[in-house]
C-alpha cells in the first residue's frame, strides 16, 4: 500500500498510510484530493497539504471554536472565515444560543467535496441557522462593520488564497466587524517548526486588539504535532470563560480541563505569543 508523505519547510514530514484515491480535481484555487488510509479515516489534502483527518479533527475544530465562545458573554452571530470543510461550523452549533453561522470560504469547491466526501465533518453545513458564502473572506469582512458576536479564523498556511488572513490589516477589519464584547480566534501555526510566523502573527494581532492570549493543543497529523492558536478582543479575557457552558459541551477534546489550561503554555511556547 503507498504512503502519503507531507514535507514541511524541508525539517520534517509526516506519512500517512492511504489506500484509495476517493476524489481529485483542480479547483480555481487548488489542489483538492481526499483519500482513504488505513488508520486515519478520510484524509483531505489541499495543494497537497494536509487539512484534516477524521482521526484526530476534532482536536483543531474544538479549539478553535469552543475556547473563544465560552469565553464570549453570549455568543449568537458568528462568523467563521475559511473552514470549508465544516468542522468549525458543527462544533459552533453546539452552543444553543447561536442563532447565525455564516461560513466564508473562498473555494467553494473545497465545501462541497467534504459534504460528498467526508460528511462526518461537513454534515453540519445543511443545519437552517448555517449561511454560506463563497468569497473573499478580505473583502467580505471589510464590508460588514458591527455584527458578529465572535469570527473564528479557520485558514490553512499562510500562502495562496489564505496569505491575506494573517495581516495586521485583515484583524483591523475583523475588530471592526465585531459587535461590543467581540472576540476572535486564529489558527496560528507550530510553534516548533514555524516559530517566526506564530511571533509574527501575535504581533500583527497584538497591535490591534487590547486583550491578546495565546493557547496551544495537540494535532498529531499537523506538523510537529503541536499547534498554537490566538485569542483576541478588546473586553474579554480567559479569566471571563463561562464554566457552566464549558462544563456543558460535550465534545471529544474540548472540556473543562482544556478549558481552563489550554492557555498554560510551554515556555518555549509563551515566549513566541507573549511580547518581548
Amino acid at each position: 500500500m503507498p504512503w502519503f508523505y507531507e514535507p514541511y519547510n524541508d525539517i520534517s514530514a509526516i506519512g500517512i498510510h492511504i489506500t484509495d484515491l476517493l476524489h481529485h480535481e483542480q479547483s480555481p484555487f487548488q489542489d483538492i484530493k481526499v483519500h482513504a488510509t488505513t488508520g486515519h479515516g478520510r484524509l483531505l489534502l489541499l495543494d497537497d497539504m494536509v487539512m484534516l483527518t477524521e482521526l484526530d479533527e476534532f482536536v483543531y475544530h474544538d479549539l478553535i471554536t469552543h475556547v473563544p465562545l465560552c469565553i464570549h458573554a453570549d455568543p449568537r452571530q458568528v462568523l467563521v472565515v475559511g473552514g470549508g470543510d465544516g468542522g468549525t461550523v458543527r462544533e459552533v452549533l453546539k452552543h444553543p444560543g447561536v442563532e447565525r453561522v455564516v461560513l466564508c470560504e473562498i473555494d467553494e469547491r473545497v465545501t462541497r467535496v467534504c459534504q460528498q466526501w467526508i460528511p462526518s465533518v461537513a454534515g453540519a453545513l445543511e443545519d437552517p441557522r448555517v449561511e454560506l458564502v463563497f468569497a473573499d473572506a478580505v473583502e467580505y469582512v471589510r464590508r460588514h462593520t458591527g455584527v458578529f458576536d465572535a469570527v473564528l479564523v479557520d485558514s490553512s498556511e499562510p500562502i495562496g488564497p489564505a496569505a491575506g488572513l494573517f495581516e495586521g490589516s485583515f484583524f483591523a477589519d475583523l475588530r471592526r466587524a465585531l459587535r461590543p464584547g467581540g472576540i476572535v480566534s486564529a489558527q496560528t501555526e507550530s510553534p516548533f517548526y514555524a516559530a517566526e510566523t506564530v511571533r509574527n502573527v501575535f504581533r500583527e494581532i497584538r497591535g490591534v486588539f487590547a486583550q491578546v492570549h495565546g493557547y496551544i493543543g495537540s494535532i498529531p497529523t499537523y506538523p510537529s504535532g503541536c499547534w498554537t492558536f490566538a485569542l483576541a478582543s478588546d473586553e474579554r479575557s480567559p479569566a471571563m470563560l463561562d464554566e457552566r457552558r464549558a462544563a456543558a459541551l460535550r465534545c471529544k477534546y474540548f472540556n473543562l480541563g482544556i478549558a481552563r489550561g489550554a492557555f498554560a503554555l510551554p515556555e518555549f511556547a509563551r515566549l513566541l505569543v507573549e511580547p518581548t
